[in-house]
């Protein structure tokens, strides 16, 4: 694999990463002929799992490994590593200015999609699907963590706290994500959730 390193691209790599995680990121660097490795474990002679294109974006990294140089995505039904010299944080492509969040659990089976400002939506196998009016993402004053939104409609309110936890599993696969979620519904639904989320665009 070729790939075109520049001095731009290794700046960027090293403020990738010090961003703020789960966050998205752009390819960079890599010929438009070529493409990114994304492979087992984070090291360049670990298996390739599968590649990103030269021009991709929206790629999402839960965490690093211990000495920042490698990304870890999903891929599959698990996970891979790609290097980080190769990626570029997006604009807001991170907690608190991401459009929006995925979020998910098992045990019951439940999936909640929120766009900051916008709506929330939540499903469940039983349940209707119920869309709310959403707040905007904030935190408790002078902090920077966990995350809250709050959202309602006339027979439901929900409040969800996320939280960096780059281990949180969906219980149903080898993946992992980088946000765990409790999801606090009452009115028509009275509920405390547990699970996980990832970034939304």
């Amino acid at each position: 694999m070729r790939h075109v390193i520049t001095l731009t691209a290794l700046l960027l790599t090293t403020s990738a990463a010090a961003q703020e995680l789960p966050a998205f990121y752009a390819v960079t660097g890599v010929a438009l002929d070529d493409a990114l490795n994304i492979r087992a474990a984070p090291n360049p002679t670990a298996a390739v799992l599968g590649t990103l294109a030269p021009t991709a974006v929206a790629v999402q990294v839960g965490a690093l490994n211990e000495a920042g140089t490698w990304g870890r995505i999903t891929s599959g039904e698990g996970v891979g590593w790609v290097s980080m010299e190769f990626l570029a944080p997006e604009e807001n492509g991170s907690l608190p200015q991401v459009e929006g969040l995925r979020c998910f659990g098992t045990e019951p089976f439940w999936s909640y999609e929120v766009r900051q400002g916008e709506t929330a939506t939540w499903t469940t196998p039983e349940d209707p699907e119920e869309v709310l009016l959403a707040g905007t993402f904030g935190t408790a004053s002078g902090q920077r963590w966990p995350f809250n939104s709050v959202a309602g409609a006339d027979q439901l309110q929900a409040v969800l706290v996320t939280s960096p936890d780059a281990q949180c599993s969906d219980g149903m696969s080898d993946q992992l994500y980088g946000l765990s979620a409790v999801l606090v519904l009452t009115g028509r639904v009275n509920r405390t959730l547990s699970g996980c989320c990832e970034l939304m665009r």
